[in-house]
């Protein structure tokens, strides 16, 4: 459950949830990106996925669909629950300035640089994104933008796309990843979503 506090850096979390995931030895992800305005298929994977982990990664582009959920959450004892206890977001090409273009966040000692990869020019390659993330003495990083799921591994870095929840491109289907946090190593876990704007959307795991 999220107390839906939100700290000076963005967070919504707080401190002592934010100490525990740090601090955590098997940690899982929720990390979704580029939902467009779909906040209904973004609700349904809050619902069903939500409660089983321990943070909501978002890369951007739908954060008004990311703040809608919240602010229903203040009078939904449902979506409250089911909220992480933890959400870490960034901005989007398309979103408002206000939220911030990156983030790091640490979980089972290990740092995630969070950005949606506009900047860092992913279409044309993650150099640029993985030295980033290094020089912010980050192992892994997260982003969105291309709205194809991927995961690549680049000298001591790991880059993880979860894709996009409403807006697949390049033959990928809609769909968000939940990686997984372990002492010596990430697994990541891809989830497609079948029939995305639709009420009975279908997943499965990759």
């Amino acid at each position: 459950m999220n107390k839906l506090i939100q700290t000076e850096s963005f967070f919504f979390a707080t401190k002592e949830d934010l100490e525990t995931l740090k601090n955590k030895d098997h940690a899982r992800l929720l990390t979704i990106s580029d939902s467009h305005g779909n906040y209904k298929i973004f609700l349904k994977i809050i619902l069903r996925y939500g409660p089983g982990c321990d943070a909501l990664i978002f890369c951007g582009d739908g954060t008004g669909d990311l703040m809608q959920i919240i602010e229903q959450a203040k009078s939904d004892e449902e979506i409250k629950n089911a909220l992480p206890p933890v959400i870490a977001f960034v901005r989007g090409n398309g979103d408002s300035t206000i939220y911030p273009d990156r983030q790091i966040l640490t979980a089972n000692h290990r740092n995630f640089f969070i950005t949606h990869g506009h900047e860092q020019g992913v279409y044309f390659g993650f150099e640029q994104l993985a030295m980033t993330a290094s020089y912010s003495q980050c192992s892994v990083g997260v982003y969105g933008h291309t709205h194809i799921s991927r995961i690549d591994h680049l000298s001591d870095m790991t880059l993880v796309n979860p894709g996009s929840i409403s807006r697949p491109r390049g033959g990928d289907s809609a769909g968000f990843a939940i990686i997984t946090v372990e002492k010596k190593f990430i697994d990541t876990a891809f989830i497609k979503i079948s029939n995305p704007y639709t009420d009975t959307p279908e997943f499965k795991v990759m």
